[in-house]
């Protein structure tokens, strides 16, 4: 839709419920309310009417100049524009921050392995964002995955309560400034150039001892003032290892991780993720060409499936990911609509909506 109509209609619409408003406080200003006198109907109709009228011709204006300026506006490379995002926001291997918090990720592996390492079932690996190639350089973190043993402690709690104690004695040890329980995890802080970084601890417990089951159980941490409702659930952290995006995939991940946090949006990477591929394969036989194409693609596919689309985890079927309240939702779609009307309006509106 161009501004023109656009306006015109909102501020019709708005003329006319603010000038109704006006006489119809008017008139109940003079009502005598004792003598019931009636309030003039007609009159207010008639006052809606003019206000419609001036609010159509002034949007229809402003609209007018609106759409004749953004004909004037030179079409930018907006395919380029993104692939320029990618490079600034992607975090690199060769980040100087990355490569010193990867090296307090190793000393703390050695720690763990020299205290647990009877108790692994698997050498502990990397997971997450900066082992997928989906980072963004302002905002990382590095993910350790902990296998445990089915034998290896009495229940997954006591597996999280033996580990956090643990990692809560290496405080100013080892660059660790400070140790937090989470609900699914353990976040070690360091402090590296001023900045605070987390290692994040995830533990979990097989509940097999058939060699060949990966999965097992998260300790899920859901103690507060009001009680301690805390339980577990499944994982399997292969699985989440292989989800299997494309390297155009990751890229769209980047730039909508970007975007989403620019905007603080209530969208887990973990979802925006399986989104994507949810879109690859609703779109299969029609994947359009270009970066800023496929973007807008993942859009629509979120305004028009996040309400009515059940995506599961692959760790966890019963897992459903979207799963979000009715407010957050709404949030993201409105996002995404926005976005996708002012590319459709003017396409270069990306340039500022993901700069």
């Amino acid at each position: 839709m161009n501004k023109t109509t656009k306006y015109s209609c909102n501020l019709a619409i708005a003329g006319a419920v603010i000038n109704a408003a006006l006489n119809l406080i008017k008139q109940l200003q003079t009502v005598d309310v004792q003598l019931r006198s009636e309030i003039n109907w007609k009159e207010v109709l008639f006052a809606a009417g003019k206000g419609a009228v001036a609010g159509a011709t002034i949007g229809g204006i402003a609209g007018a100049i609106c759409d004749y300026e953004n004909s004037l506006e030179k079409p930018q490379n907006t395919n380029a524009f993104l692939r320029s995002v990618i490079s600034r926001v992607k975090l690199e291997p060769k980040n100087s921050s990355y490569q010193k918090l990867e090296q307090r990720a190793d000393q703390l592996v050695e720690i763990l392995t020299q205290s647990f390492g009877n108790k692994f079932s698997t050498p502990p690996m990397r997971g997450g964002s900066t082992t997928d190639g989906t980072a963004l350089k302002s905002k990382f973190d590095i993910d350790i995955f902990l296998s445990f043993a089915p034998t290896s402690f009495r229940s997954t709690r006591d597996m999280y309560e033996r580990l956090f104690t643990f990692l809560e004695n290496q405080v100013n040890h080892y660059g660790i400034r400070e140790v937090r329980d989470q609900k699914k995890s353990i976040d070690v802080i360091s402090t590296i150039n001023g900045e605070e970084y987390k290692i994040d601890i995830v533990p979990k417990k097989l509940s097999k001892s058939n060699r060949r089951t990966t999965s097992g159980y998260l300790f899920v941490n859901n103690a507060s003032f009001w009680g301690d409702a805390s339980t577990y659930t499944k994982t399997d952290f292969e699985k989440l290892r292989s989800l299997g995006l494309t390297r155009v995939q990751k890229e769209i991940v980047l730039i909508l991780k970007h975007w989403k946090n620019k905007y603080d949006l209530p969208l887990s990477t973990h979802l925006l993720k399986n989104l994507v591929l949810n879109a690859y394969a609703n779109n299969r036989d029609r994947i359009p060409k270009g970066i800023t194409s496929k973007v807008i693609m993942i859009l629509e596919h979120i305004v028009e499936n996040l309400d009515i689309a059940k995506i599961r985890s692959v760790e966890n079927t019963n897992n459903i990911l979207t799963n979000l309240s009715s407010e957050r939702k709404s949030v993201i779609i409105e996002a995404c609509k926005d976005a996708i009307e002012e590319f459709k309006y003017q396409p270069n509106s990306i340039l500022s909506n993901f700069e």
